[in-house]
């Protein structure tokens, strides 16, 4: 089948990831994948369809929405639709698909799925990663019912209304969507969970600064208001774990509270902060850590459900999954694949706990490891989002 991918970011198809991922699994099963982009006027000057790994690249240059003031990234989201809607149109316009695929972040695209059904007479399939605008209220960043909101709220209907199918990351995504959506048809809802290619861990690690005998925990991914950084700062630096020599701690990524974590590691001997590395370095670093750290803000009611726990497992690390009540992420962690220990992100005596008895019991971490690793085979290879993808259009 012909498939058009619209996102927000640029695909790194070489690199690993539930998005480059999926995109590799569809191309060897002889799929062919068209990917439009809204791409970075620092990085490319033009607009422009390449090909690139066998996949088509149409690459729009549109005004710059990171790193940059609210109003000019206010008015330069404005312009993004009518943009990435005149290049599909200029370099699509002889092209035929059969199923357009996209995710949320962001809810921002319904005027470009809508165009693209007309245009194409593509059926549209929603990966649904993020329920927004109800997590921004969730960890205060608006109220519920403010003029924010309700913009937000239309987008993330509309957007809705115009999916033919509509795929959540969890069963519990799914109660929540059919709970608070009820106008939306249970035959157009189903899971599509987060998967990855799965590969044998590596058995090399990069050198560690920490003495051999410390017991490394890793915190990974993006460092923003939704992963409770500021909690999980505070927890690390307990006096209970920072005068310990055994354990030490990794943070390391980006994000709005990459600042914070950078200031933390400086004043608590326990806690290295690395910022965002290239991809190969990363995946040797993760080798050598111990245990995989998962934390969201306890605010949330919502459940979500962050991919990064997939490469935990995948490396074969035990999960301390630090989150809210509503997460399902609890129920696979301690109940389901057995792979890890689950404590409130409110509840530092349950952190400081978790982290001794992962710290203190080398042969339970290999055993939550294995099963993490057996788990994710049979239930988060990759090849199940093409198979449910290819069932959509009964290829």
């Amino acid at each position: 089948m012909n498939i058009l991918y619209i996102t927000l970011s640029e695909p790194r198809l070489s690199e690993r990831g539930i998005y480059p991922d999926l995109v590799r699994a569809l191309r060897r099963a002889s799929h062919e994948i068209t990917i439009v982009y809204a791409a970075s006027p620092a990085r490319y000057k033009k607009t422009e369809l390449i090909r690139e790994n066998g996949v088509n690249i149409l690459r729009v240059v549109v005004g710059e929405n990171f790193n940059v003031g609210l109003i000019k990234k206010g008015i330069n989201t404005l312009k993004l639709e009518p943009l990435l809607k005149l290049a599909i149109g200029r370099f699509l316009k002889d092209k035929s698909f059969d199923l357009c695929i996209y995710a949320t972040p962001p809810v921002t695209f319904a005027g470009v799925v809508d165009y693209c059904r007309k245009k194409f007479g593509v059926r549209t399939f929603l990966m649904l990663k993020d329920i927004f605008p109800q997590n921004a209220v969730d960890i205060g960043l608006f109220k519920k019912g403010s003029p924010v909101y309700r913009v937000f709220k239309s987008k993330e209907r509309r957007l809705y209304a115009l999916s033919d199918a509509i795929g959540c990351m969890s069963e519990g995504n799914l109660r929540y969507l059919k709970e608070h959506e009820p106008w939306l048809e249970d035959k157009r809802l189903s899971v599509f969970p987060n998967t990855i290619e799965i590969r044998e861990p590596e058995n090399g690690a990069l050198a560690k600064r920490q003495p051999k005998e410390a017991v490394s925990f890793v915190f990974g991914g993006n460092l923003g208001k939704p992963q409770a950084v500021e909690w999980l700062i505070s927890a690390i630096g307990d006096r209970r774990l920072k005068e310990r020599r055994d354990i030490v701690f990794y943070m390391i990524g980006t994000g709005s509270e990459k600042e914070k974590a950078a200031k933390a590691a400086k004043e608590l001997p326990n806690l290295i902060y690395r910022e965002a590395l290239p991809p190969d370095e990363y995946e040797r670093l993760m080798a050598g850590m111990d245990v995989g750290i998962i934390s969201l803000d306890h605010r949330f009611t919502i459940p979500n459900y962050p991919s990064r726990i997939l490469s935990y497992m995948n490396e074969k690390k035990p999960v301390l999954a630090c989150t809210d009540e509503v997460t399902d992420i609890k129920e696979l962690v301690v109940e389901k694949a057995r792979c890890g220990l689950w404590v409130s992100s409110d509840d530092r005596d349950g952190f400081v706990k978790a982290v001794s008895t992962l710290a203190e019991n080398a042969g339970l971490r290999r055993e939550m490891g294995e099963r993490g690793f057996e788990y994710l085979k049979e239930n988060f290879d990759v090849e199940l989002s093409v198979r449910l993808l290819e069932r959509m259009i009964n290829v």
